[in-house]
This record gives structure tokens, C-alpha cells and sequence, in this order.
């Protein structure tokens, strides 16, 4: 095998090692890929979503509402039973919650569930490189929207059916979903802003590492910083404000005019317009820039989905296989 070098520009470029002044006498090679094939894998991901059928596509969203009720729920029997470390320490149950409840988007992102907020960036993005109709943006945005809601919903009943709805942490869920629906309109919308911008750079993030401790890191820097900040996420608001009002503790009413809505509102301006359109720009239609290595942009959204890579030759594969090639 002869040395060589990855970059994170472009993958598996091969440069020798004694130019790169590899001090250890060992192969480098980066796990990143540059952030403009992260941005096309994301846009090729959008348009793998807008191709599915909706039947799966609702599937995977309702999966995905399931998995936020987990990590959410983690999140507030753990910080909530703490009394005597965080209840003159706020600070600290809000680091508490940040760091246990990112183990959803893990769950999801991984196994190539479907969120709103991921969408309302992917989506949009395969619409703005040309790989995606308006109506199918739509229909995806729709079905993740009904599929997460129902999910989280179903999960927060499963809370209760279990009985894991009371004490401090139906006390603590109270106490979020009070100030979740204390807030105006606009301001709801413009942390629903914040938050998407947040988890859309997590998706972007976790589509550069190649490594499943990469992915997590990527997933968990973005995602507990928009916990730890106080921004608005609607998947999570779908099960946090559920489970408050399956305990009687707010209505329905302003739970959906007070904070879905808005927060629904603002994720997808984030997602669609500051995330995808920014990037766009960047790397792809929108800024004139021409992608490169389609073939390989696509295989590897393909695999982020959980779908079956496009038929090719034997020999090809083998090719382009990291292993079999000796690049690895």
C-alpha cells in the first residue's frame, strides 16, 4: 500500500505522506468531507426523500416522533430528579438535559429516520439544485410534519400508560411546557429560528464524518447547544407539550396557536431559507457552482437513507471501494 492522503475537500485523493510532514510515519487520512459534498449529500438526500413513497416517508416520521419522546423524556426524568444538585442551580439541570437529550436526534439520524427539521432544509435543497418538484417538497414537508406529531403523540400516551408521568417529572414537564406557551408569537418564531439552524447543522455536520463517533460528535455539539440556549424545537415541543397536556397541565389550544405554529413557522425558514438557500449559494445552483462526483454524492445519501446503493458492475464496485481498491 503506498501512502496517501484524504482530504477533506475531496475523498480519496491520494498525495504522499512525507509531503503532508506525516512526523509518525504513518498513513493520514482525514474522516471530513469538505463542506460542499456535505451540502450536495444533503440535497441528494432531499431529493432520495421527495422519491420515496409516502407511505414510507410518513413511517420513518412517525418512527422518528417515537425516538424524540425517548430522548426527551430521558432528558426530564434525569434533570428533574435532582433536587439537591439544581434547584438553586438552574444552569446545571439545563446541562443535564443538553447532554441526554440529543440521544434522539442519534437514534434518528442514524438510522435514517425523518424530522421536520432535517427535512425543511433537505427538501428545499434538492428543490433549489433542480432535483426536486415544489409539490413533493411540500407533500414530504406535510407528511414529517403529521408523522412526527403523531409519533411524539403516541409515545407521550406510552408515558403515561407507564406511569413514568408523575412525580418530578410531570413536575418538570409542567414547568417547561408553562414557559413554552408563555411566550408572543414572535418571539416563539424567532427561536424556532434558532433552534433549526442549530439542528440543520447537525444533520449537515453528521453527513461529513464517516465515523459513528464522528456523527455523534457532530450530532451532539449543535443539537445541546439549542437545548442549553432555550431555543424552540418543534418535534421535541410535540412531545414535551403532549405529555403536559395529557397531564391536564395546558391546553390544546395554546399549545398549537402559542408554540407549534410559531415554532413550526420558524424551524422551516431556518431549514429552507437560512440553511439550504445559504448553502446553495456556497456550493451549488443558486451561486452558479457546478457539483462534482454525482455518482458519489449519491451513494452516499443512499446509504445515510438506508437504501439499497444503485445497481453497477462488479468491477466498478471494487473500484470505488475503499478496501478493496487499498486506499484503506
Amino acid at each position: 500500500l503506498k501512502p496517501f492522503f484524504c482530504s477533506s475537500k475531496d475523498s480519496l485523493q491520494r498525495l504522499p505522506v512525507s509531503k503532508q510532514g506525516n512526523m509518525g510515519g504513518a498513513d493520514v487520512m482525514s474522516m471530513v468531507k469538505g463542506p460542499k459534498e456535505a451540502y450536495l449529500g444533503l440535497a441528494e438526500k432531499g431529493k432520495l426523500t421527495c422519491d420515496e413513497s409516502s407511505l414510507k416517508v410518513f413511517g420513518q416520521s412517525f418512527i422518528a416522533g417515537c425516538y424524540i419522546g425517548f430522548g426527551a423524556l430521558l432528558a426530564v426524568a434525569i434533570s428533574g430528579s435532582m433536587p439537591g444538585l439544581t434547584d438553586n442551580n438552574p444552569g446545571l439541570k439545563t446541562l443535564i438535559f443538553a447532554f441526554l437529550f440529543p440521544v434522539n436526534l442519534v437514534l434518528i439520524i442514524l438510522t435514517g429516520g425523518i424530522l421536520f427539521t432535517g427535512t425543511s432544509a433537505a427538501a428545499p435543497a434538492a428543490f433549489y439544485e433542480g432535483k426536486a418538484k415544489a409539490i413533493d417538497v411540500a407533500r414530504v414537508l406535510a407528511l414529517s410534519w403529521w408523522g412526527n406529531v403523531l409519533g411524539s403523540l403516541l409515545f407521550a400516551a406510552f408515558t403515561v400508560w407507564c406511569q413514568l408521568n408523575e412525580g418530578a417529572t410531570g413536575e418538570l414537564a409542567a414547568e417547561i411546557a408553562y414557559k413554552k406557551v408563555s411566550k408572543p408569537f414572535d418571539v416563539t418564531f424567532a427561536k424556532g429560528i434558532g433552534c433549526n439552524w442549530m439542528v440543520c447543522m447537525a444533520v449537515f455536520l453528521s453527513g461529513q464524518a464517516q465515523d459513528f463517533t464522528g456523527k455523534c460528535v457532530a450530532i451532539y455539539l449543535p443539537i445541546s447547544t439549542f437545548v442549553m440556549i432555550g431555543f424552540e424545537h418543534i418535534p421535541a415541543n410535540f412531545y414535551l407539550l403532549a405529555l403536559a397536556m395529557l397531564n391536564g397541565d395546558v391546553s390544546f389550544v395554546d399549545v398549537l396557536v402559542k408554540n407549534w405554529i410559531p415554532t413550526t413557522l420558524g424551524n422551516f425558514v431556518a431549514g429552507a431559507m437560512i440553511v439550504a438557500g445559504a448553502y446553495s449559494y456556497f456550493f451549488g445552483r443558486l451561486g452558479n457552482n457546478v457539483p462534482r462526483e454525482e455518482h458519489k454524492i449519491l451513494e452516499s445519501a443512499r446509504k445515510s437513507m438506508g437504501i439499497d446503493e444503485a445497481t453497477e458492475p462488479v468491477e466498478d464496485k471494487k473500484m470505488d471501494d475503499p478496501v478493496q481498491s487499498g486506499v484503506v
